[in-house]
């Protein structure tokens, strides 16, 4: 009788020890596959010269969606994105316009151009407790300088740095 409680206490041991290595292993495949997307996104963006401007945003948004459909990204009815406070103190707004997937891109003037992040989600389902974790990992594209063609507007000089406002336009 001693032996078989004692056999009992190793199998639990073993059963405990086999959920946790699981756990570790889907939660490692989920991180990937947000790390993944992020990445994607802001390859995307930086593939064009003035970022995810208005211009660009109809092509990059179809683009991005095609990618996350191939890729298996969940999809979201859920297609709000919270408002982001940068290391500067800036309140950002998203400026992307989801369809089926929860992603966020935000934009922040940099002087004489703008960065963008981008916020990817890994999403954990645990079903034994009907819990669902959604953890953002965030992104940044390199800064896109305006070019000779592609001034920045302004309205003041105030609004353009070093330069002069002419026209509308820091030169």
């Amino acid at each position: 009788m001693k032996e078989s409680i004692a056999n009992s206490y190793v199998f639990m041991i073993i059963i405990t020890f086999i959920i946790i290595i699981m756990l570790v292993f889907l939660s490692s495949l989920a991180y990937s596959k947000a790390f993944k997307v992020k990445n994607k996104i802001v390859d995307l963006i930086e593939k064009y010269d003035d970022g995810y401007s208005e211009e660009n945003r109809a092509v990059l948004d179809q683009k991005i969606e095609e990618m996350l459909k191939d890729i298996g990204y969940r999809v979201s009815n859920n297609h709000t994105c919270p408002t982001r406070t940068t290391k500067s103190g800036n309140v950002l707004t998203a400026i992307n316009n989801q369809k089926n997937y929860r992603y966020c891109i935000y934009e922040e003037p940099q002087g004489r151009g703008n960065q963008y992040y981008v916020v990817a989600y890994m999403y954990l389902d645990i079903p034994i407790i009907d819990s669902k974790l959604e953890i953002p990992l965030t992104g940044q594209t390199k800064v896109f300088y305006h070019t000779i063609d592609n001034h920045h507007k302004c309205n003041t000089d105030a609004d353009c740095g070093n330069d002069k406002c002419v026209n509308n336009k820091c030169m």
